[in-house]
């Protein structure tokens, strides 16, 4: 959960503040005289807010005012700028704030939209006005004016950019849909390969999975004595085109140049103590379960390595390639070799494993487009059609977690917080900052389009999450590729802050809003009380009951082997009045969270 929620965000990003009321020196004012409180003073009320100040010209009780507002150290007072004719209406107050404060005169579109604001109890300005004007119209009205009312009620900056997001994120395109498009047009055109590489990528999310496993798979197969030897040959020059041992490394030096290969990564990558002791904690557990005999191999090397952990000693070259050696040579005997290498690839770096996966995109396009003739070919697309296969049935949860992550960080959905808190670091690797570029300099104008679109869209997220004292409201929306299908996730983390930047995953709600290719509009909303789960899920088809029935029971023995219990699964479906997008909406907005102390 967490790991998923900090790629996406190194912080909430919206600090929501309970602001008082407030009014500012020079500030226009409908307002509604309540009662004379006698000696020029008067309660007065303006936008749902009551308050006493002193009048600086006879008014009426009972009646209604646009009032200039007059600031002292010590007092308030209001003069009057003009009399509010007939009932205090909406039309009518709408009517004299853009007669007063708007240059222009004003037309339907933007009185409606005035009245709406004080429908809703929204503070008008000059400001607001102007920018109204600006941004409705009657081709945008009924989608731009809500989402201008809940920026506004979410005291978000008043800015076209902000509004622009906004909407992008409550609108009908969906992620997939624009960078499907995007990546057709920028192929077309020839232009933004390393746009499109990272679009690749996203559409790709299992892509380093996939090629970790070919590495690896390929290891054990050329190291595999009872293979034939074309076969291993076929295997150990994979290994040299993925980038795991050297081009001029000759076979007979093959284990060889694997253990110094993955010890010079482990170097390079700063490999701690505690790492390696991890390492080698995971790989006596599994040695445990197959042959507890041999854990007599392990123990001295796990003792040395935690003696030195608690001297607080760096690591040193010497241990680590004991570990590696350890690895390769007993991991192999223990038939533990493919998980142990899967771990030893994960702690290689980002540059070598960034290298892998380049190198498995560039082997999957070689070979990709017909049968391959060599040996080599043939090893790597059978390996890849295997571990394909493989991972439709048993994919782990820690897996598609991992690639979720790295997909979200190849976004660069923080990419400002990023730069505001690190501004030496490089942004070039992420799609956002891409998207950017093409959208300010590309010379077509419905690449341009399509960028903008993708960046707005991008940026709502960030708008409607908030962090009020230890309670985190995080919304996250991102596309989700898997198994040739594709669809747009919205999901929003509700719950106590445990420490920086994570929510306890002790007591929570999630909302997960779904786009099924079958199952159409899904929203599954989870509660966790102590640990035990509660879920409901709405959706419109009568037989979701019918299937949801038959995966409890796995769902239950998952959720037990990490320590959680599965309380209830109810399967609700919407009544006539509303749709799942609005029960969604309602519960966005809502923002509700009960946990074991608190209540919002």
């Amino acid at each position: 959960m967490n790991d998923i929620q900090g790629a996406n965000f190194s912080n909430a990003s919206y600090q929501m503040k309970s602001n008082p009321f407030s009014l500012q020196n020079g500030k226009v004012l409908a307002v509604s005289v309540n009662k004379l409180v006698g000696e020029g003073m008067a309660e007065v009320s303006s936008s749902g807010q009551k308050f006493i100040a002193k009048l600086d010209a006879p008014l009426e009780a009972g009646k209604h005012y646009l009032v200039r507002v007059n600031q002292s150290d010590d007092m308030i007072s209001l003069s009057l700028v003009h009399k509010i004719s007939g009932e205090r209406n909406s039309k009518n107050v709408a009517q004299a704030l853009i007669q007063h404060l708007h240059n222009q005169p004003g037309d339907k579109v933007l009185l409606n939209a005035v009245m709406e604001l004080i429908n809703h109890k929204i503070p008008v300005t000059r400001e607001l006005i102007q920018f109204a004007s600006e941004q409705i119209n009657t081709g945008n009205m009924k989608s731009r004016l809500p989402v201008l009312v809940d920026m506004l009620k979410a005291q978000l900056p008043l800015s076209e950019k902000v509004l622009l997001s906004l909407e992008a994120g409550k609108g009908q395109d969906t992620f997939s849909g624009l960078l499907n498009s995007l990546l057709d047009r920028l192929t077309a055109s020839g232009s933004g390969h390393d746009t499109v590489n990272l679009i690749k990528k996203i559409q790709n999310p299992l892509q380093f999975h996939v090629s970790k496993q070919v590495a690896v798979k390929a290891m054990g197969n050329a190291m595999n004595q009872s293979e034939s030897f074309s076969n291993r040959i076929g295997n150990f020059e994979l290994l040299k085109s993925l980038g795991i041992v050297p081009e001029d490394l000759a076979f007979q030096r093959m284990n060889e140049g694997l253990k110094n290969s993955f010890s010079s990564a482990l170097i390079q990558n700063n490999t701690s103590l505690k790492q390696l002791l991890d390492l080698m904690s995971n790989m006596k557990e599994m040695i445990a379960q197959k042959d507890p005999k041999s854990l007599q191999e392990i123990d001295p090397i796990m003792s040395k390595l935690a003696a030195e952990l608690s001297k607080g000693v760096a690591v040193d070259k010497k241990s680590i390639e004991q570990v590696v050696k350890f690895i390769f040579e007993s991991g192999v005997k223990q038939l533990t070799f493919s998980r142990m290498a899967e771990q030893l690839i994960d702690l290689m770096g980002d540059r070598r494993k960034q290298l892998l996966e380049r190198n498995y995109m560039n082997l999957l396009s070689k070979w990709d487009t017909g049968l391959p003739t060599s040996n080599e070919g043939k090893i790597f697309t059978m390996l890849t059609a295997g571990i394909d296969a493989e991972l439709t049935f048993n994919l782990r949860g820690e897996d598609l977690g991992q690639a979720m992550k790295k997909m979200l960080r190849t976004f660069g959905f923080n990419l400002e917080s990023q730069l505001h808190s690190q501004p030496q670091i490089s942004a070039s690797t992420t799609l956002k900052e891409k998207l950017t570029q093409l959208f300010l300099h590309h010379p077509g104008a419905e690449i341009r389009d399509l960028a903008e679109r993708l960046v707005m869209k991008m940026n709502h997220p960030a708008l409607v999450s908030w962090e009020q004292s230890s309670i985190m409201n995080i919304v996250q929306q991102f596309p989700l590729y898997l198994f040739g299908r594709h669809t747009d996730i919205t999901v929003q983390w509700m719950g106590k802050e445990k420490e920086k930047g994570k929510i306890d995953s002790d007591h929570c709600r999630i909302l997960f809003y779904l786009q099924l290719d079958r199952l159409k509009e899904t929203l599954v909303d989870m509660h966790v009380q102590n640990r035990v789960i509660s879920l409901s899920i709405w959706n419109e088809q009568d037989s979701v009951n019918e299937y949801s029935q038959s995966l409890i029971p796995a769902l239950k023995e998952s959720l037990q082997r990490m320590d959680y219990q599965l309380s209830s699964v109810k399967v609700k479906k919407p009544d006539n009045q509303n749709t799942i997008k609005q029960i969604r909406e309602q519960e966005m907005q809502n923002g509700s969270y009960t946990g074991v102390d608190l209540k919002i």
